[in-house]
């Protein structure tokens, strides 16, 4: 049932894609393209915790949704949210805030894709749904544990990057980002 709710979840992505893109797209007119459905692995399938190639995304995805989260919460105020408000954005953040992403191929390498990270401009079918919402969730509620909420907050008032910084890019656990290069943006 599963895998029949992916593959119809895809199959609406990709018309949609083309029905509402199909007039900005940079292919050229007559030009054929080819798109398939990530070939997921073993562990991408049935691992309850997010694969390991996939980790960065994942923070910068989190790390994302939880800046847009506090600068919604933020937006119609003159002063900084208390420490019950900051508790309650990440509850609703962690708990429901990661259904739209999935995964895609891009260059061969499977990605996650959805809103914050350069892969959701990439020309390519996204499969939505399966684990990634709970990975997700999961890994939310990690950092939160590890980082505190209040200090989460306060880097994230420090600039639009700094939380990024703070989760991806640091050292430990923060390091999911660390060892790799720089997000690359890539066209099919």
């Amino acid at each position: 049932m599963n895998t029949l709710l992916g593959v119809l979840l895809t199959t609406l992505l990709f018309c949609s894609y083309f029905t509402i893109g199909a007039a900005e797209s940079d292919v050229p007119k007559g030009k054929k393209i080819s798109l398939t459905v990530p070939k997921l692995t073993e562990e991408e399938i049935n691992s309850n915790h997010m694969p390991f190639h996939m980790r960065c995304d994942a923070c910068r995805a989190i790390s994302f949704q939880i800046r847009e989260a506090f600068d919604k919460g933020r937006r119609h105020r003159k002063t900084d949210l208390e420490h019950h408000e900051i508790l309650d954005i990440l509850e609703e953040l962690c708990s429901k805030g990661f259904n739209d992403y999935g995964v895609k191929q891009v260059n061969g390498v499977n990605r996650l894709s959805g809103p914050g990270l350069e892969t959701e401009h990439v020309m390519g079918m996204t499969q939505m749904g399966g684990h990634w919402p709970n990975r997700l969730r999961d890994m939310c509620f990690y950092y939160v544990g590890e980082a505190g909420e209040v200090d989460m907050y306060d880097t994230n008032k420090e600039g639009s990057e700094k939380l990024v910084e703070f989760l991806c890019y640091g050292k430990g656990v923060y390091g999911r980002c660390s060892k790799l290069k720089a997000p690359i943006k890539t066209e099919l």
